[in-house]
This record gives structure tokens, C-alpha cells and sequence, in this order.
């Protein structure tokens, strides 16, 4: 997903909010101009930049990034020690940390997607 897809989400959200670009680029510190290039895509956006966002507009980072559309680079048939050791250690985190975690994962998955 391109800067411009994700500032048609930016936008979807915050219209869904029932905010103004006046109203959210306050609530996120920066200029309306500044977020009306987001939202058109003509401004790049780094991975703290749409945390903050989605946070504000109380989005999930994949509402952004289209992660949940994004197929896995590797079949599980394919599991490797690595894969079994992250697995395990995965399943010793607690509901914050799982979140945190499929956030980063969500981010990974994008940016393979987008290099």
C-alpha cells in the first residue's frame, strides 16, 4: 500500500471520527496543510507518524498499512528452527506485548510489500 492509499484511510477515519483536518492536525500537532498532503499523499509518512495517527483516530495500525491483505512470504509448511524458536517465545507474552508485537509485524509485512 502506497502513501496515497494510506491517505484515503487517514482521511476515512477521520471523516468516520466526524473530525475536520483542522481539528485532527491540532490534536496531532501539526499544520492542516501538512496533514491535507498526508491525506492526498504527497507527504511521506514514517511508521511513528501513522502509530500516532491511528492511535488518535483509535485505529489498529493494519487499518493503515493493509496488512491484514497481505499473504504470508513463507508457507508454515516451511518451519524452520528460527520460526519454532520466535513461536515459542511468542507464546510466552502478555496481551499488551501481543499487540505491540503484531503492530511491528504488521509493519514488517508492509514494508516487504513496499521495497
Amino acid at each position: 500500500m502506497g502513501f496515497k492509499e494510506i491517505g484515503k484511510k487517514i482521511q476515512q477515519a477521520r471523516e468516520e471520527r466526524g473530525l475536520t483536518q483542522v481539528e485532527l492536525a491540532q490534536s496531532l500537532g501539526i499544520t492542516q496543510a501538512g496533514l491535507s498532503n498526508y491525506e492526498l499523499g504527497k507527504r511521506r509518512l514514517y511508521l511513528h507518524q501513522i502509530e500516532q495517527i491511528a492511535e488518535t483516530l483509535g485505529k489498529g495500525l493494519d487499518f493503515f498499512i493493509g496488512a491484514e491483505d497481505a499473504a504470508p512470504r513463507v508457507p508454515p509448511e516451511e518451519d524452520t528452527p528460527l520460526r519454532d524458536r520466535i513461536i515459542s517465545r511468542i507464546r510466552e507474552l502478555n496481551e499488551e506485548d501481543l499487540r505491540g508485537l503484531t503492530d511491528y509485524l504488521d509493519f514488517l509485512t508492509w514494508r516487504n510489500h513496499h521495497d
